[in-house]
């Protein structure tokens, strides 16, 4: 998986842009992006989506866009499946580019 959160966020996976359009499901992955490899608590992603007033349905709409991302990402694995050991790994690893 390219992630790439300097400027516009931009993620490729096999390829294929899995980059939400919409901007709070763009907000937790990149949230999620820049803590690769480490768990990110509910906590954390409300407070960056609402601030410290959440509506009531924070969670429920957490929960949806996550589903979106998986869903997102689902369909861009799918598309790598036979194309070699590249296509079925799929790890987000931190790097820096200059």
């Amino acid at each position: 998986m390219d992630i790439e959160v300097l400027g516009t966020l931009s993620v490729r996976e096999n390829g294929a842009s899995i980059t939400p359009t919409a901007p709070k499901p763009r907000q937790v992955l990149a949230l999620l992006a820049l803590h690769a490899d480490r768990m990110v608590p509910v906590s954390a992603l409300t407070e960056e989506l609402w601030g410290a007033a959440p509506p009531r349905s924070s969670r429920t709409t957490l929960q949806t866009y996550i589903l979106q991302l998986r869903d997102l990402i689902a369909v861009a694995l799918a598309r790598g499946k036979g194309r070699g050991r590249e296509g079925r790994q799929s790890a987000a690893r931190p790097r820096t580019c200059w």
